[in-house]
């Protein structure tokens, strides 16, 4: 019997509701939430009083029961078949009340009077992927999926010309290409089988997609094996390991380690917005909680480019930037907030090149031992223990649809559940804790298929995909294995803990089924046996390896599984010629046109909107950023926090990332975005042998010249690695960045996004920027950079084509030197960044309320976005005793007041604060 409880609001609505009721300008919208139980038999209405009891308790909140649908109602419900990712819980809630449950399901409904209610919620709160829109009440029979086992397709590639091999590697959504069609015709001859099953087609399709096995960078010359050899030049003692984990694990202090991640969910989030990018913060958190033997999670952060607010989606049915932008704070908040992790920096920017697909990039770190940095090796006979999430048919061709480009579909996008990667948290810690594994990975892209893939390649593994719990009934076999069903990890457990180990998983609620077992075999063993039971498997002898069982997916040796890639030679990139363009002379009343155009546009602005809606205190070891300021918040250059309880050494995190340069020379733009990393960590207060990074490269695959931009960054990379003794230590390469939409050809610029991590034994050395007294000097420092390409200002002016500022590195080197040695004379100091000197002075007048005369002003000296350099606070007896290799020129002096005088005009005029405080918020709500 199927009973329905609808909590709603008894009072003032929450404030996300009345939000969005002012964005879809409805005064009078409702939204709700209905719980769709189906119990065993009918429960007595006692039984129902107490759940609804419970599904409503809290304050200013009621329930009512059976309440079917009014005219008008809008409810948004899971698809039919798809168990939601509360089902769980409300089975588990009910059974605690004494009350069976088979299956629960959660729907939005809203309300209004307005007759455009449907339009809104159907353009902006509705994925059809996964979902219905209902605008009667639904009838249900039941809410378990039902379904029936499909028996796995064969396929004979002996006798396939090249035309039909090519056409079956397309089929049914794969990307297989010719030669590697090829080479699975070389499989099935090599062990003389009659055939090959889609299992294995599939499989190898995700294997050797760009996603899995970095199939571009190969093709150019083994591209990661140059940072990786570059890093290993370097010997810095502090890294641990690199580009061997789920994340890389930096040294911290007093036995601890920290481990960076960040990686992009770029194709899923141009099909739906909030859960590509809700699992793509879910799938950096579960890198980090897969790293070594389980780093915790102490941070996160998130980027993301979308194309201009107000363009149409360039591809009919996707959705627009708009509703990206709505969607994507929606995931972010969600998740990190459910989590329980820190945001340490979020920025949103829009810039046409990712109108078609967006740079959707989430990172984290996380604390761990040192003791347990290492990743872990499976041991024959151990366990495959799959725990978390079920497993259902959503993600599907999500890593080689990704890798393709312009293909991918609604099948690929996955379904996130925050609070069951909460669950498994705490139970990895004390697994690692208690010694219960041998080692664990995440389930992320391709799935199953990935992780047994990967980790079992130590030894040979077995797996039965019919004991995979599932969500979505009777999936065939090769869905179960390619699913990218979230919030799932894979331990080896050795046998002697792995009733110790189940206890624990119990006791934290979290599901776990041992679903296969490594094996002295290198050979990689899928089958699907409803037979085989997981009690038997546990019974079984710790070197049984099953044979005949069930149905075979394939099975097959590692050395099979091995493809080359063919080498692709490249040249030199194209870099500009000829001199910048030149700043034009502009008089105070076009500064002060100039300042407003800037401090409003979505580089420098206020994005309070989302920032606001994030939690950047939880935990409690946040000890600066992601925003300072006593009037006004201010992003911050830099976050540090203190993990370790009790001590007060800080790990240090910045990012830096400008599309708008890599538009004009993505080499120059590559050492720009170093240094200044660099120079914001030294500035800081961090030593340069103290800092690492990590890479996540975005780059087109179409475009004219992509090759050569790649490889020529790459190399930037390699160069400054070398030069500087900073480690690249983790990273991930997206490479399909070309998109073919309904106005041709859309490609985004060949870029890296860096993020430096460092860390400093004490907080109290580290550098704040917030303004401090009047009188004190505002001096600008570091190298010049003049160049008003790829500048906010120089857009304003039109000023985009041209050569970037080079940098000598010696020039950096004597620069970092003297700042080190002279921080003790800086009262406070700001990273220049976007919007330049003058985005720097706006946000100091913002954040301390204390204004600033200058003692002159010119476009190129307030706009140029000198990225290695700093405008810093200086005691006026102290301005002497700065050392000329900082190259100082002073600004101007700190005054009573909030403007920014020059000759006795303000630059910073009220339209201009009404920019930074609204115009991002009024581009996207």
């Amino acid at each position: 019997m199927i009973h329905k409880f609808s909590v709603r609001s008894a009072g003032v609505a929450e404030p996300d509701i009345r939000e969005l009721g002012r964005s879809w300008e409805l005064d009078d919208l409702e939204v709700w939430r209905d719980y769709y139980v189906e119990f065993e038999g009918d429960p007595e209405p006692a039984a129902l009083t107490g759940v609804a009891a419970v599904l409503g308790d809290q304050l200013d909140v009621e329930v009512t029961v059976n309440q079917p649908l009014a005219q008008g109602d809008v409810q948004v419900a899971y698809k039919r078949g798809v168990v939601d990712n509360e089902s769980d819980s409300i089975i588990t809630v009910c059974g605690l009340l004494g009350v069976e449950a088979r299956a629960g399901k959660v729907a939005t409904t809203y309300r209004s009077s307005s007759p455009r209610l449907r339009d809104l919620v159907a353009s902006t709160r509705f994925n059809a992927t996964i979902e219905e829109l209902h605008d009667e009440e639904p009838h249900y029979d039941t809410l378990v999926p039902q379904g029936h086992y499909e028996p796995t397709v064969h396929y004979d590639l002996r006798g396939l010309d090249d035309e039909a091999l090519a056409e079956l590697g397309v089929a049914g959504g794969r990307n297989l290409s010719l030669a590697q069609m090829k080479h699975v015709r070389h499989i099935q001859e090599t062990l003389g089988d009659e055939y090959v099953t889609e299992v294995l087609l599939e499989a190898l399709d995700a294997r050797w997609s760009d996603h899995c096995a970095h199939t571009t960078w190969k093709s150019l010359g083994g591209l990661l094996g140059r940072l990786i050899n570059a890093a290993k030049d370097v010997a810095n003692p502090n890294v641990l390991s690199m580009f061997h984990d789920n994340a890389g694990v930096w040294d911290f202090y007093d036995g601890h380690a920290i481990a960076i991640k960040a990686e992009t969910h770029n194709g899923p989030s141009a099909i739906s917005g909030y859960f590509g990018q809700l699992t793509k913060l879910g799938g950096v958190l579960r890198d980090i909680l897969g790293t070594g033997l389980s780093a915790d999670p102490i941070g996160s952060f998130e980027y993301t480019a979308i194309g201009e607010p107000e363009a149409l989606a360039p591809i009919k049915g996707r959705p627009d930037a708009r509703r990206l932008a709505g969607e994507t704070i929606r995931a972010i908040k969600e998740y990190g907030n459910t989590f329980g992790v820190p945001m340490m920096s979020s920025r949103m920017t829009f810039h046409p090149s990712y109108r078609a697909k967006p740079f959707a990039l989430g990172g984290s770190i996380g604390l761990l031992p040192v003791s347990a940095a290492q990743r872990g090796t499976p041991r024959p006979g151990d366990f495959v223990v799959l725990i978390g999430g079920l497993t259902g048919n959503e993600g599907i061709h999500g890593a080689s649809a990704s890798s393709a480009g312009a293909t991918m579909d609604t099948t690929a996008v996955q379904i996130g559940a925050p609070l069951e990667q909460v669950k498994f948290r705490k139970a990895l810690i004390e697994l690692r804790e208690e010694g219960c594994m041998s080692a664990l990975t995440d389930v992320g892209g391709a799935g199953l298929n990935s992780a047994v893939g990967e980790i079992g390649e130590a030894c040979g593994v077995w797996i039965n995909t019919a004991l995979v719990p599932l969500k979505t009934a009777a999936l065939p076999m090769w869905r179960i294995l390619l699913s990218e069903s979230q919030e799932r990890m894979l331990l080896a457990v050795p046998p002697e803990h792995q009733e110790r180990a189940k206890k624990i998983l119990d006791r934290h609620m979290v599901r776990s089924t041992v679903i296969g077992r490594f094996a002295d075999t290198g050979r990689y063993h899928v089958f699907h046996a409803p037979d085989l039971t997981e009690e038997a498997l546990i019974a079984s002898a710790p070197d049984a390896v099953p044979a005949h069982q069930g149905e075979t997916g394939f099975d097959v040796s590692y050395e099979l599984l091995d493809i080359e890639v063919e080498r692709q030679e490249v040249g030199p990139p194209p870099r500009p010629s000829g001199p910048p363009p030149a700043w034009p002379s502009l008089e105070p009343a076009e500064l002060t046109g100039l300042l407003e155009q800037v401090v409003s546009d979505a580089e420098v602005a206020s994005q309070h909107y989302a920032d606001s809606q994030y939690d950047s205190t939880v935990q409690g070891n946040t000890w600066y950023g992601p925003h300072h300021g006593t009037e006004h918040p201010v992003r911050t250059a830099y976050w540090a926090g203190t993990p370790v309880a009790g001590s007060p050494a800080a790990a240090v995190l910045n990012t830096a990332f400008n599309p708008w340069m890599f538009d004009a020379d993505p080499v120059a733009a590559t050492r720009q975005m170093f240094c200044s990393l660099l120079a914001g960590q030294v500035l800081a207060g961090v030593e340069v042998h103290d800092v690492c990074m990590c890479d996540n490269f975005y780059t087109p695959h179409l475009s004219e010249n992509w090759r050569e931009w790649l490889v020529g960054m790459v190399d930037e990379l390699a160069v400054l690695v070398r030069h500087f003794g900073v480690p690249l230590i983790s990273g991930k390469d997206s490479s399909a960045g070309s998109v073919h939409t309904d106005e041709g050809l859309v490609s985004v610029p060949p870029a890296v996004f860096l993020t430096a991590l460092g860390k400093v034994p004490h907080r109290d050395g580290l550098l704040r920027e917030q303004w401090t007294a009047p009188g004190n000097a505002l001096v600008r420092i570091g190298l010049s950079t003049s160049s008003p390409v790829g500048t906010v200002a120089g857009r304003k002016l039109g000023l985009t084509d041209g050569a970037l500022d080079d940098l000598a590195l010696s020039d950096v080197d004597t620069y970092l030197a003297a700042l080190a040695a002279s921080r003790n004379l800086l009262r406070s100091g700001a990273r220049i960044g976007a919007g330049g000197v003058a985005a720097a002075l706006a946000q100091g007048v913002l954040a301390s309320g204390t204004g600033v005369r200058l003692e002159s002003a010119t476009a190129e000296s307030l706009f140029a976005e000198h990225r290695v350099g700093a405008v810093v606070e200086v005691a006026q007896d102290d301005v002497d005793r700065l050392p000329a290799e900082l190259n100082p020129v002073v600004l101007g002096v700190l005054a009573p007041g909030s403007g920014i005088l020059l000759d006795g005009t303000d630059l910073f005029t009220p339209a201009a604060r009404d920019g930074w405080l609204n115009s991002f918020t009024a581009r996207i709500a």
